[in-house]
């Protein structure tokens, strides 16, 4: 089964404030790695090396994809980290007609190019205007794919459901461009409201077995708000995805749930 990581940005007032305990709080709960949203005033080698002693993973890094003039600079901090993956977005200014999205198509795909042979990867995660049709018909997101083959899709599962879109139905028609998925549940009518998986209204079920599961590496688990307790909504997450067999954690017992069939 994918195994699951934590963006860190979920727990960010957590991690400013006691960086070592919020740590170890994501890595007792049995996440078996972090995606990097902040540094939270430690030098690079330092969380990498936090995360490393606890067992987690850097599963990827989110930050500023890179020119020819600040390469360097990224590679520096990505290796620091560990991460072989950059994660990197767009604003909704950016993508509203075709032109827009081609531009941005192709900051991903030189940021691409300069990084391969690095051993590093390009990962454009979206929000819900990637899927608010262009003026050809197309979400930008199917824009940005066709326009930058060197470049992965980190899809954020709730997202594409508050847009409106399928998840599962985007996934199938790019099986081999997702390493990384953003699983985020929530409300999906009115106003975006964000709740721990399995309590909101996104087929999490539907999408993840949806994924092929030899391409994508990491189910990365994300909230960006709680209107109870972020803590609490991290387990109870984490739970979710242990409970239904939808991936793997670091506690599962040996002969514990598998992915389904």
């Amino acid at each position: 089964m994918i195994p699951i990581a934590l963006q860190t940005y979920t727990l960010r007032d957590d991690m400013e404030h006691d960086f070592d305990g919020t740590l170890r709080y994501i890595a007792d709960i049995g996440y078996r790695g972090i995606e990097v949203g902040g540094l939270y005033q430690k030098q690079p080698s330092e969380l990498a090396q936090a995360a490393k002693d606890l067992g987690l993973s850097i599963t990827s890094n989110h930050g500023a994809l890179p020119t020819a003039e600040s390469l360097n600079e990224a590679l520096d901090l990505q290796t620091a980290l560990g991460s072989t993956r950059l994660v990197n977005g767009f604003g909704p200014d950016d993508v509203k007609t075709v032109d827009g999205c081609k531009s941005a198509a192709g900051k991903l795909q030189a940021a691409a190019d300069l990084l391969k042979p690095h051993g590093i990867t390009v990962h454009v995660h979206n929000h819900f205007w990637e899927f608010q049709p262009v003026a050809d018909g197309r979400y930008p997101l199917d824009v940005m794919l066709a326009e930058a083959p060197g470049i992965f899709s980190e899809l954020d599962l709730y997202w594409v459901a508050y847009a409106g879109a399928d998840p599962a139905e985007v996934i199938a028609r790019y099986p081999s461009r997702m390493e990384l998925v953003h699983v985020k549940d929530g409300m999906v009518g009115g106003g975006y409201r964000f709740k721990a998986l399995g309590t909101g209204q996104v087929d999490l079920p539907a999408a993840i077995q949806a994924l092929d599961p030899a391409v994508t590496q990491w189910l990365v688990v994300e909230q960006d708000a709680s209107d109870g307790d972020m803590r609490q909504d991290v387990k109870t997450s984490h739970d979710y995805l242990i409970s239904h067999g939808l991936a793997s954690g670091s506690k599962q017992d040996a002969a514990g749930p598998r992915w389904p069939h």
